[in-house]
C-alpha cells in the first residue's frame, strides 16, 4: 500500500526556556520547512493555568498565510463529591425499594 504525503522528512525543534513563573519558546526565525518550499513559525508560553501557543504558516515568498492562535484554559476545579451526598443515594434507593416491595405484595 502506498501513502502519499506532503509532509518532508524532517525534525523541527522548538527550544523552551524557563522564565520567572512560566516557560517560552519559539522557533523563529527560521521555523520549520514545508513541502511548497515555506516555513512555519511556532511560539508557545506555559504558565501554570494556562497554555498559549501560535503557529504561522508562511509561504515561500515569505508572506503569512495562516495564524492559528491556540489558547488552553485550566477548567476550575470540579468538587468531588461528598459521601454524605453517596449516603443519601443510597437511603433513597433503599427507601424506594422497600415501597415498592410492599406495594408489590399487596
Amino acid at each position: 500500500m502506498e501513502y502519499v504525503t506532503n509532509l518532508i522528512p524532517v525534525s523541527c525543534d522548538l527550544e523552551i526556556t524557563y522564565e520567572p513563573n512560566f516557560y517560552t519558546g519559539n522557533n523563529a526565525p527560521d521555523g520549520c520547512p514545508t513541502s511548497s518550499g515555506g516555513k512555519v513559525v511556532s511560539q508557545v508560553t506555559i504558565r501554570e493555568n494556562s497554555i498559549d501557543a501560535l503557529d504561522q504558516i508562511f509561504n515561500s515568498q515569505g508572506d503569512l498565510i495562516v495564524n492559528t492562535p491556540i489558547q488552553y484554559r485550566r477548567i476550575a476545579s470540579v468538587p468531588e463529591p461528598k459521601i454524605i451526598f453517596g449516603l443519601l443515594a443510597i437511603s433513597l434507593w433503599s427507601a424506594k425499594k422497600a415501597i415498592f416491595e410492599k406495594q408489590s405484595k399487596k
